[in-house]
């Protein structure tokens, strides 16, 4: 069910006077979109139903502290992406060595392992140490390889912001793999991701 931008409008302010039918139309028109947005944080469908779940819950608590919205869609949009970010925030899930791409190396020179490894924890830490929007940028980029468009459709900000967010991530790391004397090993990693 698609609401016109009027439509989207009448419910928005009938929920906010405590409109339970206004409610549902909202949840029946944006569900499933929102279930899709989350799962392409979470990558886990219990997950991303749980966190739609949550954010319309959150909606219907404090419907009657809503501002002024000129998209319910782009606010519920939002609402889903920070909640999604927070949970893999909470779960250190990019933090973790199985979210870093496996680097090719050498199984029979254990030096050239042990120099992926401490590349890959020295990536872990750069990481971790971004901004949340230019982590999330970077990620999406690297990790989940979706062009700058998609990355500013997904996250509702612009693309020139996504390239700064790219150039900001890819200096701080290059400064921190430079202070370990790792910038060659950055490169290879850069090309792989």
């Amino acid at each position: 069910m698609r609401l016109s931008a009027a439509e989207e409008q009448d419910l928005l302010h009938r929920m906010i006077k405590g409109d339970e039918p206004a409610f549902k139309g909202i949840y029946d028109a944006y569900y499933r979109y929102l279930v899709v947005t989350a799962f392409q944080y979470l990558r886990d469908n219990d997950l991303a139903r749980d966190t739609t779940q949550e954010v319309f819950a959150d909606l219907w608590r404090r419907r009657e502290q809503i501002p002024e919205l000129s998209s319910l869609k782009a606010y519920l949009r939002r609402a889903v992406c920070n909640k999604a970010l927070d949970i893999l925030r909470h779960r250190k899930r990019w933090q973790t060595n199985d979210e870093i791409p496996e680097i090719e190396s050498n199984a029979n020179r254990a030096d050239e392992q042990t120099e992926t490894l401490e590349l890959s924890e020295a990536v872990q830490l750069a990481i971790s140490e971004l901004p949340e929007k230019c982590r999330a940028v970077f990620l999406l980029s690297r990790y989940e390889q979706l062009s700058h468009r998609e990355i500013a459709e997904q996250l509702d900000i612009s693309t020139k912001t996504i390239e700064n967010q790219m150039t900001k991530a890819l200096k701080h790391l290059r400064y921190r793999l430079e202070e370990l004397g790792l910038m060659t090993w950055l490169l290879l990693f850069l090309k792989n991701a």
